[in-house]
């Protein structure tokens, strides 16, 4: 399984930098901070001016932004995070007849009830999504490099001119770097949104990517062929799981003594499976 191989350290390829960690913040503040906090969050990374090996999967940074690259098949993902919630602040959500707001037991403008964890962060898509729900959210990524880039995507939304936005990455987001179910938890967080990878290719990126974009996201994360021990172990930790499926995808069992029970929202294309303990 792809989400388990060891992919730190990973490669960071700079342009137009002393590559010195000590004086790198003086250089450029926002790589600097990024960069410190990728090593407190405990993510292995080499900032070079040239690659090193040779690898398939490296992240570049031109002086502004901080993009995925991959050399086989020549693409470069990007995320922008404010830009992501802006658009669905446009829209204007009758929030009350979205299904995953329904999964989640959400309430309207409450944030102090609507306090989520996201098992897989990803694209940070559906985050931006549960942000403009009104969540207080608690964002969990297990692969190294989608990780390091939302990491950069948080930040600089947290910096973004729109005060608005930039609060509410800043009070109503918290990003964490390994698995949500072996983590420790606060009071409150009891409920937790789960979105993997599938093999179908109807993965977490499709409205959020270009198809070659998406390509590059799922060969690097690969299917979580894990997801059945996942959602079960998700099962133990929280009083409530959503579980996002392709509309169309086979159903997964839970093990035998399980004792949740399971409701069902559909969508045009995804349904969500709201599991919990009566």
């Amino acid at each position: 399984m792809k989400n388990d191989v060891k992919l730190t350290p990973i490669q960071i390829l700079v342009h137009g930098i002393d590559i010195n960690m000590k004086s790198l913040e003086s250089q450029n503040d926002a790589l600097g901070l990024w960069a410190k906090q990728l090593r407190d969050f405990g993510v292995e990374f080499e900032i070079c001016s040239s690659l090193t090996d040779e690898v398939s999967y490296y992240l570049d940074f031109n002086g502004e932004q901080l993009s995925l690259i991959d050399l086989k098949k020549s693409s470069k993902l990007t995320l922008d995070w404010a830009k992501e919630l802006k658009s669905h602040l446009k829209k204007r959500y009758a929030v009350t007849k979205e299904p995953l707001f329904r999964a989640l037991k959400l309430k309207g403008d409450d944030l102090a009830h609507n306090q989520i964890i996201d098992a897989t962060m990803g694209t940070g898509k559906d985050a931006c999504l549960l942000l403009s729900f009104k969540c207080n959210l608690i964002c969990f990524e297990r692969n190294p490099y989608v990780f390091a880039l939302g990491l950069w995507a948080y930040l600089q939304a947290c910096a973004s001119d729109d005060e608005m936005i930039a609060q509410a990455f800043k009070n109503q987001m918290r990003l964490e770097y390994g698995q949500a179910y072996s983590s420790e938890i606060p009071a409150g967080y009891d409920r937790c949104f789960y979105d993997p990878m599938y093999e179908s290719g109807k993965s977490k990126t499709k409205s959020a990517l270009s198809r070659k974009e998406m390509e590059t996201f799922k060969e690097l994360v690969g299917s979580d062929q894990d997801q059945a021990t996942i959602l079960s172990e998700l099962c133990k930790k929280f009083k409530l799981v959503c579980f996002k499926r392709p509309l169309k995808a086979p159903n997964l069992k839970l093990p035998d003594d399980s004792r949740c029970q399971k409701v069902v929202y559909t969508g045009k294309s995804t349904r969500y499976e709201r599991y919990f303990i009566p």
